[in-house]
């Protein structure tokens, strides 16, 4: 059997299985101990941690700053999905880039090996965008009903930084999470203001960044919280009325053509393809 082909299986069946690693690896105790409250130091990264990290570690010295940044950006508005920090996505678009063009570089395809390289390198930065962009639309349809459990545990007689605790501690979702993640921040000696404003940046959304606003200016001003938070949540649910609204009427123009294209070709076959079928047979 030819070496190269031996070379490209054993390369190809170890690029899969470290991507694979790299993928459903839990994520790490730092970051469990981030919402846990737990000091760092003591945890330990996993080996399909070291492998990736230092691969992406070797490819974020070589990557222009720019790039790099925009996606660990995007990676921490995303919420990190699966535990994924940038040297390991990093590592991992260096991985499908490398597999891509060795692969059509195998079979006689240079050209399309770099076009392959660049695209697979590129995928990645797609996934995280697409996932950012999900979890955004989830904390802006909860964000009403979260600002609501708010103003009912204010009212109560709760602060505001305990009542971030309770409804993080009884809500599940990703505005759920940068509450933690905000929580936890204070807890370790950050100020509220800072926590809130980091807040905003991590969520880029605009309810979110309205809410720390508000706050901020009810902090300042010495304005009751559960009066800003009432006011705040009332003009999330009319947005989220109003969003609803516009995509009904967009309903319309979007059905236009898998009626005009799809259905009414359809239609006419089955309505009007007999009737002249019937007028060949009569004469």
């Amino acid at each position: 059997m030819n070496l190269t082909v031996i070379l490209g299986s054993m390369a190809l069946v170890g690029a899969v299985g470290v991507l694979w690693w790299g993928l459903t690896a839990r994520p790490s105790a730092a970051r469990a101990n981030l919402f846990a409250g737990l000091p760092q130091a003591a945890a330990q990264p996993t080996t399909s941690e070291s492998v990736l990290g230092r691969l992406g570690h070797a490819a974020h010295r070589l990557l222009p700053n720019a790039l790099v940044d925009g996606l660990e950006v995007k990676l921490v508005q995303a919420g990190h999905p699966y535990g994924l920090d940038l040297p390991r996505i990093l590592g991992i678009k260096i991985i499908l880039a490398a597999l891509g063009a060795f692969l059509l570089f195998l079979v006689g395809q240079p050209v399309l090996a770099l076009v392959a390289a660049g695209l697979l390198f590129f995928l990645p930065d797609l996934w995280v965008l697409s996932t950012r962009d999900k979890r955004q639309a989830a904390m802006q349809a909860k964000a009403a009903d979260t600002i609501d459990q708010l103003t009912i545990c204010v009212e109560a007689g709760l602060g505001l930084d305990a009542a971030l605790a309770r409804v993080a501690t009884t809500t599940e979702g990703p505005l759920t999470d940068e509450f933690r993640h905000t929580i936890s921040d204070i807890q370790a000696g950050v100020p509220r203001a800072q926590a809130l404003r980091m807040l905003a940046d991590r969520a880029q959304i605009p309810e979110i960044r309205q809410l720390v606003t508000a706050l901020l200016q009810a902090q300042k001003h010495g304005v009751p919280l559960a009066e800003t938070l009432r006011i705040q949540s009332a003009e999330m649910r009319l947005k989220r009325k109003q969003r609803t609204e516009e995509k009904a009427a967009k309903l319309t123009v979007k059905m236009l053509i898998p009626i005009v294209f799809c259905f009414l070709p359809v239609f006419m076959i089955v309505t009007v393809v007999p009737s002249f079928l019937s007028l060949g047979d009569a004469f």
